[in-house]
C-alpha cells in the first residue's frame, strides 16, 4: 500500500544575468529592469500519517489492492501553471500573465522595483473547473452532476481531481544587489534571488470503509455491496488566494467507485470491539467542509463548527436486485479529520427487514415454462 502522498516544494529564484567582465570586478549598484523568476519543482516524500495520524493503516480495514485500484493517496502532478499578478501603488492586483511549468520548474519574466502575487498549482486536472474576475479571486470548482445522490437537499457535483496550490503574497523584486547571491560561471555572473513555498493539497482524500454485521441468512448474502456512495453538506470548492473553501453545503459523488465487498472478515469496529463481518470500500477526493481555510485548522488543532449534518448517503445493493439507501450522519468523522482520513460506517444487515431483502433473481428473465402438461405430439404442415 502506499503510504505517502507528494510534498511539492518550490524554490523561487529571481535570477538578473549580468554582464561578463574579465579585467576587473565591478560592485554593481543597482540591478537591470528586467529578471528572470526561476521556479524549481522539488517533489518529496511526505507520509499520509502527517495527515490522518499514525494509526490510519490500523484503521483502515479494507484490502486494497493498488494493482487493481490504484493508489490511496496523492500522486505527482505533470505539471504546474504560475499565474503572475502585478501589484499596483494601492496593493491591488492590476493585471496577471500565466506561464505553464514542468512539474520540475521553469522561468518567468518580472521586473525589478515591482511587486506581485503568484499563485502555483498543477495544470493536469480533468474535472475541476476555474474561474476568476482576473484580480480579487481565483476559484476552482467541478461540474454539476445530474445523477441521483439520494439526498434532494444538495446540489449534486462531481469529485474534484487532486489539486496541490501555493500561493506567494506581495512579493517585492528589488534591484538591490545586496539583496541577491552572485553567482558567477563561464558566461559572466548573474544575482540570483531564492524564496521557498510549498505546494499543498487543496483537495482531500477521504477512505470509506462500510462493515456490514449479520449479512447472511439461510439464503445468503443479504447486502452485496452499494450502487453508490454520496456525502452531503460538504464545500463545492476553494479559492486559490484565501484556501477558504465555499460556504455551499454540496454533495460529492463516488462515480461507480465502489470497490467490491469482502466477507468473512475480523473486523475492528470504532468501539474497538472485534466481530466478523463483510466491508466493501470507496476513495473519494473532497474539497473538504464548507467555509473554512482545513489546513489552518489541522496546523493549530483548532476545534472546527459545523452548523449543519454532513451525512454518508449509501445506496446498498440487495441480493433481491434492488437498491436500498441508508443514511449515516459522519459529522464528527470530518471534523476530527478535516484533511482527508478514515471514515467508518456501521450497517447491521438485520435492520433492514426482510420483506425489503427479499431473495436473490432466478437467472433466465423470470420465465418458468414447464412441459408436464402438453398434450400430445402433433405433425403438421406449414405452408410458406
Amino acid at each position: 500500500m502506499n503510504r505517502f502522498y507528494r510534498h511539492i516544494a518550490l524554490w523561487v529564484l529571481v535570477v538578473l544575468f549580468m554582464g561578463f567582465f574579465s579585467s576587473c570586478e565591478r560592485k554593481d549598484l543597482y540591478l537591470a529592469q528586467r529578471g528572470m523568476l526561476n521556479v524549481d519543482v522539488s517533489v518529496y516524500d511526505f507520509r499520509l500519517d502527517v495527515l490522518w495520524g499514525v494509526d490510519w493503516q490500523t484503521r483502515w480495514q479494507y484490502l486494497w489492492d493498488e494493482s487493481l485500484f490504484g493508489t490511496v493517496g496523492y500522486t505527482t502532478p505533470t505539471g504546474v501553471r504560475a499565474n503572475v499578478y502585478t501589484i499596483n501603488q494601492i496593493n491591488e492586483r492590476v493585471k496577471y500573465t500565466t506561464r505553464n511549468l514542468s512539474n520540475r520548474g521553469g522561468r518567468v519574466s518580472l521586473t525589478t522595483n515591482s511587486t506581485y502575487d503568484l499563485v502555483f498549482y498543477n495544470n493536469d486536472t480533468e474535472y475541476i473547473l476555474f474561474s476568476t474576475d482576473d484580480s480579487s479571486y481565483l476559484y476552482a470548482t467541478t461540474r454539476s452532476n445530474v445523477r441521483s445522490a439520494y439526498s434532494e437537499e444538495y446540489s449534486h457535483y462531481n469529485q474534484p481531481d487532486q489539486l496541490f496550490s501555493a500561493f506567494l503574497k506581495e512579493l517585492y523584486v528589488t534591484d538591490d544587489p545586496e539583496e541577491y547571491e552572485r553567482v558567477e560561471d563561464e558566461e559572466g555572473y548573474y544575482y540570483v534571488y531564492e524564496i521557498e513555498a510549498s505546494l499543498e493539497p487543496y483537495t482531500y482524500i477521504y477512505l470509506c470503509q462500510i462493515m456490514v454485521l449479520n449479512n447472511k441468512d439461510d439464503a445468503g448474502l443479504r447486502i452485496e455491496g452499494a450502487e453508490n456512495i454520496s456525502i452531503s453538506g460538504l464545500a463545492g470548492g476553494v479559492d486559490l488566494f484565501t484556501r477558504t473553501t465555499s460556504s455551499e453545503s454540496l454533495v460529492t459523488i463516488t462515480q461507480d467507485d465502489v470497490k467490491p465487498l469482502q466477507e468473512d472478515r475480523e473486523l475492528t469496529l470504532p468501539d474497538g470491539t472485534t466481530a466478523q463481518g463483510d466491508i466493501f470500500a470507496a476513495r473519494m477526493m473532497t474539497w473538504g467542509l464548507p467555509g473554512i481555510n482545513a489546513m489552518d485548522y489541522f496546523q493549530t488543532r483548532g476545534s472546527i463548527e459545523v452548523d449543519h449534518k454532513v451525512n454518508m448517503h449509501i445506496g446498498l445493493k440487495l441480493r433481491n436486485g434492488s437498491v436500498y439507501v441508508m443514511e449515516k450522519d459522519i459529522t464528527e468523522q470530518l471534523k476530527q479529520y478535516p484533511v482527508g482520513g478514515i471514515i467508518t460506517v456501521v450497517i447491521d444487515s438485520s435492520e433492514i427487514p426482510d420483506d425489503i431483502i427479499g431473495v436473490k433473481p432466478k437467472p433466465g428473465g423470470g420465465f418458468d415454462a414447464s412441459v408436464d402438461e402438453w398434450g400430445d405430439e402433433i405433425n403438421a404442415d406449414i405452408i410458406i
